[in-house]
């Protein structure tokens, strides 16, 4: 425990130093509240004791530094008696604690070993704050560094719920998934979480199911119908594959994102509404603005944040977790992935996604009869990956993936060229390439590179 002593009295500076020090603290000193505040911009302290009374800043205002500077650093005010009142004074203003001069030393011992506890359990608080974050979105399974960074990008994303995301990703990556983990972990979770298709209703349908209408709007409206926005109210609406939207639903959309009022089919009457639009695509509307198929006033209000989902592809070291995963879900937790298959599962293309898994182990669920899943239980297409494993490229992957997948490609045939000529000397080999050792033995592990002995 790091300790500074700030007091303008020399003799009781070095007095207490003394004991704090034969108490096995680590102690610094200073001499008024202004070197204290210098000596605390510069350097981490887990306690300040601090006189109250000092003719060069004195302990109040080296309490309203830490305050201004939202430095929590525990403080112990140290007071005459006849000042008592000014030290509970200081407690109010975020004094931990205070002592009356002359200092008790036993007192001073006492009241350190209470701040310690007390600093010992608010970091094992703020600890189990952080395994309890690191339990959020249990649906969105993955260790990889792709779905980690995801994961920190969500909680971000939550936190300000007013603005508009737009989610990318390629068919079976989890669209809808990512959207409710964002409606959930923000402050319109106890609000509706509405999702709908824009790909599956007809023009006119879309803006009766998103507006609304009255009586009489068009034919079969035979009564007032609420619309989805209105319904969601407070909440979250998710517009999966918005790419689909036709241009006159996308311009009434355009207004609910700039005045935050809809107008039902069929009325004169406007409504205000409070609605988080988190819109989905697997086709990039970017590219779709370029090419005149979709607004890019509306483009801009609806990417405020993006993101994007990775493939499988891109994340194949997620897959035994998901195998495991989705085997507990259909109940089949007793039975287990020969390391054979999974290694076939990994090799796979998976041009489906996590869907395709996900289905993929329903069926093996269902189907087999034994403890455990042999490579012959599997459909002959994920049977065949190996012979697709040391391709540089699939042509149906986006370019990130291709190209990292490439780029694995390389390193990994590069560097066993390289350990076959040096003999499998790793040190040889690491002075060759000039890559140092460790990163060598990260990639040969990384990439399953037997070494000859």
């Amino acid at each position: 425990m790091k300790i500074l002593v700030i007091d303008d009295d020399r003799v009781l500076n070095k007095g207490i130093c003394t004991f704090l020090q034969s108490q096995k603290y680590e102690v610094i000193y200073a001499f008024d509240g202004k070197e204290g505040t210098e000596l605390i911009a510069k350097n981490n302290y887990d306690l300040v004791l601090s006189d109250l009374q000092m003719p060069v800043m004195d302990g109040m205002e080296v309490l309203n530094y830490l305050k201004e500077n939202a430095l929590h650093i525990p403080v112990i005010i140290m007071t005459a008696f006849a000042s008592v009142e000014n030290a509970v004074d200081a407690m109010k203003k975020g004094a931990e604690d205070y002592l009356t001069k002359p200092v008790n030393l036993r007192e001073l011992a006492i009241k350190i070993e209470k701040i310690k506890k007390s600093q010992k359990l608010l970091k094992e608080n703020i600890s189990l704050k952080e395994k309890i974050s690191s339990y959020e979105m249990p649906d969105i399974i993955g260790e990889s560094e792709a779905i980690q960074d995801l994961k920190t990008l969500l909680r971000r994303i939550a936190k300000d719920s007013s603005l508009p995301v737009s989610i990318y990703g390629k068919s079976g990556t989890g669209k809808e998934l990512i959207a409710r983990n964002i409606h959930f972990m923000s402050d319109r979770k106890d609000k509706p979480f509405i999702p709908i298709n824009c790909a599956v209703l007809s023009d006119e349908l879309m803006e009766s199911e998103l507006f609304g209408h009255v009586k009489g709007a068009f034919t079969g409206a035979i009564n007032n119908k609420v619309g989805l926005i209105e319904s969601c109210d407070g909440g979250t609406l998710f517009l999966d594959e918005i790419s689909e939207m036709s241009p006159r639903v996308q311009s009434k959309l355009l207004r609910v994102l700039q005045d935050k009022i809809i107008q039902p089919v069929g009325s004169n009457t406007s409504k205000q509404v409070d609605v988080r639009i988190i819109s989905a695509s697997n086709l990039r509307l970017a590219d779709l603005v370029e090419e005149k198929k979709f607004r890019d006033d509306l483009y801009f209000r609806l990417n405020i944040i993006e993101i994007e989902i990775p493939s499988l592809a891109a994340r194949r070291s997620d897959i035994p977790l998901l195998i495991e995963h989705f085997m507990g879900k259909y109940d089949k937790t007793n039975i287990r992935f020969h390391e054979n298959t999974v290694k076939l599962l990994m090799n796979y293309s998976w041009p489906g996604n996590v869907r395709e898994l996900e289905n993929l182990i329903r069926m093996l669920a269902v189907m087999n009869s034994e403890d455990i899943i042999m490579p012959e239980n599997l459909p002959d297409k994920y049977r065949n990956a190996n012979d697709t494993v040391d391709e540089e490229y699939n042509l149906d992957d986006d370019y990130k993936t291709a190209y990292n997948r490439a780029i694995q490609n390389f390193e990994k045939a590069y560097i066993e060229h390289h350990l076959k000529k040096n003999n499998y000397n790793i040190s040889k080999t690491s002075e060759e390439i000039k890559l140092s050792r460790v990163s060598l033995h990260k990639k040969i592990n990384e990439y399953d590179i037997d070494i000859v002995n």
